[in-house]
C-alpha cells in the first residue's frame, strides 16, 4: 500500500487564503501554489480554452501583478500546474510499492480526491496545443515504463505477441479513456474501485501473450 506520507499529504486539502482554491498539503504555502490550484479548478469548470487570466486571479485570491510575476500567460500557468500534478502522481506511483495494484489504487485514490487535478492530467492539457500534448506523451511514456517494470522479464512472449512496452501503452490507453469518462461524468469517487479490474485485464493479456 502507498506510504502514509505520500498519500496523506497529497489528498489533504489546505486553503492558503480565504476563498482561494485549495491545494494539497504537500505544496509550498506560497502564491504560486494558489495560482496552480486555481488554474486546475477553473479548467475543470469551463475547460482550459475558456479560462482567462482574470478567472485564475479571482480563484487564487491573488493580484494581476502576482500572476505575471510567475507566468507570462495562461498557457505557462497550465504547464506549471500540469508539471506539479504530474510530479505528485509519479511520486504516488513510485512510493506505493513494487506491485501494480497498490500503485494503481493509490493513483486512483489521488484522482478521486482531486478530480480537477486529474482533469489537468487526462483532459485539459490536451487543449493547450503541441507543448501540452508533448508533456502528456512524456507522462504516458513514464507510466508505461513503470508498468513494464511490473512484468516478468523472463516470460517468453508468444509468436506475434505485442512487445511489453506496446502492451503497457495499450493498457494505459484503455485506463486513460476510462478515467476520462468518469471525470467527465462526475463519477470520480468510483475510480479507486477500478484498480482490481484493470489489473485483471492486464493479467489476462499477459497470460494470452506468454508462450506455454
Amino acid at each position: 500500500m502507498p506510504t502514509a506520507t505520500a498519500l496523506a499529504e497529497l489528498t489533504r486539502p489546505v486553503v492558503l487564503r480565504d476563498g482561494a482554491a485549495a491545494v494539497p498539503s504537500s505544496w509550498p504555502p506560497v502564491a504560486k501554489s494558489r495560482l496552480l490550484a486555481a488554474m486546475a479548478q477553473r479548467a475543470a469548470i469551463t475547460g482550459f480554452l475558456d479560462v482567462t487570466v482574470d478567472d485564475v486571479i479571482v480563484a487564487a485570491r491573488a493580484s494581476r501583478r502576482t500572476f505575471y510575476e510567475h507566468f507570462s500567460n495562461r498557457e505557462e500557468c497550465m504547464y506549471a500546474a500540469y508539471d506539479a500534478i504530474r510530479d505528485d502522481a509519479m511520486r504516488i506511483v513510485e512510493e506505493a510499492g513494487p506491485a501494480l495494484e497498490p500503485s494503481l489504487t493509490a493513483l486512483l485514490r489521488y484522482f478521486a480526491a482531486w478530480p480537477a487535478h486529474a482533469r489537468v492530467l487526462c483532459i485539459d492539457i490536451l487543449a493547450v496545443g503541441p507543448e501540452g500534448l508533448a508533456r502528456h506523451e512524456d507522462t504516458m511514456a513514464q507510466l508505461a515504463a513503470a508498468i513494464v517494470r511490473y512484468q516478468d522479464p523472463q516470460e517468453r512472449r508468444a509468436p506475434g505477441a505485442l512487445r511489453r512496452d506496446d502492451v503497457a501503452h495499450a493498457v494505459l490507453g484503455a485506463v486513460h479513456r476510462i478515467i476520462q469518462r468518469r471525470l467527465i461524468d462526475g463519477r470520480h469517487a468510483s475510480l479507486p474501485r477500478l484498480a482490481p479490474a484493470i489489473c485483471t485485464l492486464l493479467a489476462a493479456e499477459r497470460r494470452a501473450a506468454v508462450t506455454p
